[in-house]
């Protein structure tokens, strides 16, 4: 359930971090609701450090169904060590979905069950099992769900709208608020793209975390970069700062 706000800044970084689980934003996975991405069956996104540029790992995003996605997160030597599965059967903004981080054993598990969204996480292989259950309201974005809130509110986005939605944080079976706006482009970001930045809300949350930049296709809508806090932690547990850009097969 909803849980204070009033937290240390570094435990506002790590919940932070379990919001954009879209974030890095997984949300290349989404594709199938867009029909210029009809024939699209593979999307594959390298993760660069910001700091050295080194690549850090990749994500290979395959389309099983019109409803079904899986996501599998390697090393740069190819060795997977992180899976995902989304169904957006039930709804492309807010689908269920099960992702397991073989690097520290971190196990998370959102599904619907009526008008609720049922959590189960883990954080790491020590950890025990935390569950509970939220209302599944309007606004309401889960993971890869980002993508089908962009592309459906695509044209009130560009015009200048600023949108806040509340993004489920597995982490804290709680959701919290982020303002989706137009922004200016990461430097080297293609020229035509069309670039957005989420913000959390909250100052205090703001004083901890840096806006993600997501660059789009402003003809086919498609995710071209990610820059901002990843959704993969490395084997210490700790998320890192990356710039993930997307291909299309």
């Amino acid at each position: 359930m909803k849980r204070s706000a009033v937290l240390s800044l570094n435990c506002a970084s790590v919940l932070i971090t379990g919001a954009l689980l879209f974030s890095s934003l997984s949300s290349a996975e989404s594709i199938s609701d867009n029909p210029a991405n009809a024939t699209i069956s593979k999307v594959v996104g390298s993760a660069y450090s910001l700091d050295d540029k080194t690549l850090l790992y990749r994500e290979t995003h395959t389309k099983l169904n019109d409803s079904t996605y899986t996501v599998e997160y390697s090393e740069p030597d190819g060795e997977v060590f992180a899976t995902k599965t989304l169904d957006y059967s039930q709804s492309l903004i807010a689908p269920s979905f099960s992702q397991l981080n073989k690097r520290n054993g971190e196990k998370i598990d959102v599904s619907q069950s009526g008008n609720q969204l049922e959590i189960s996480y883990k954080e790491n292989t020590q950890a025990s099992i935390e569950k509970d259950s939220i209302p599944l309201v309007g606004g309401v974005v889960v993971d890869a769900g980002f993508n089908a809130f962009v592309t459906q509110y695509w044209d009130s986005l560009v015009s200048g709208k600023e949108m806040d939605v509340e993004f489920l944080v597995p982490s804290r079976q709680s959701t919290y608020s982020f303002r989706f706006g137009q922004s200016d482009c990461v430097d080297g970001t293609q020229s035509d793209a069309v670039c957005f930045s989420l913000k959390p809300v909250s100052w205090f949350v703001r004083m901890a975390v840096d806006p993600i930049v997501v660059a789009y296709s402003p003809e086919d809508k498609r995710l071209l970069r990610f820059t901002g806090r990843g959704n993969i932690s490395n084997e210490q547990g700790k998320y890192q700062s990356v710039d993930i850009q997307y291909r299309y097969f």
